[in-house]
C-alpha cells in the first residue's frame, strides 16, 4: 500500500528531526505498570512505513516488557540544535534474518560481536501512532505528527 503525499511528507519531517541524533531513550511499561526508559543507539531511519527500527537481544528485559505492553515511547534531544522529539507507538520483535540483515550497520558490532549471527539478536519495530516535537526555544507548545493509520499495516 502507497502513502500519500501527506504521509510522505510526515515521515520526511520526522527523519528530519531526528537525522543526527545517535541516541534515543527507549520507555516501555514493566509489569507492575511502572515505566522503564534505557538508552538505544540509533543506526536505522525511520522507514518509508514510518516504522523505526532498534537491534536487541531477544531475551533482554525490554523485549518481556513489550510482549506483555506493547505501547512504548521513544524520545530523542539535541540540545544545541534546541530540538525535541516524543515519538509513541507500539513495538513488537522481528527475528526475521532477511530484515535483520537489511538493517545491519558495522557500527553495531560493539554491541553485537558476533554480527547478525549473534545468539539471540533481533529486531524491534516501533509502528508509529503519533510525534510530538519541540523545535526552539520559545516553543512551549509541541507541534503534533499523527501517523496512527500508518501503524496498522
Amino acid at each position: 500500500m502507497t502513502n500519500s503525499p501527506n504521509q510522505n511528507q510526515q515521515i520526511q519531517t520526522l527523519r528530519t528531526l531526528i537525522q543526527n541524533i545517535d541516541s534515543a531513550m527507549l520507555t516501555t511499561v514493566d509489569d507492575d505498570g511502572s515505566l522503564h526508559s534505557r538508552p538505544m543507539s540509533i543506526f536505522s531511519d525511520i522507514d518509508a512505513e514510518g516504522k523505526l527500527w532498534f537491534f536487541t537481544f531477544a531475551n533482554s528485559h525490554k523485549v518481556l516488557e513489550i510482549e506483555h505492553h506493547q505501547q512504548v515511547n521513544v524520545s530523542f534531544t539535541s540540545p544545541e540544535q534546541q530540538r525535541y522529539v516524543s515519538i509513541s507507538g507500539t513495538a513488537e520483535l522481528v527475528r526475521d534474518r532477511n530484515k535483520l540483515e537489511e538493517k545491519w550497520k558495522p557500527e553495531l558490532q560493539t554491541w553485537f560481536h558476533a554480527g547478525i549471527d549473534e545468539p539471540n539478536i533481533a529486531l524491534l519495530k516501533l509502528n508509529i501512532n503519533k510525534a510530538n516535537y519541540w523545535e526552539s526555544p520559545s516553543s512551549f507548545r509541541p507541534q503534533t505528527i499523527t501517523l496512527l493509520e500508518l501503524s496498522h499495516r
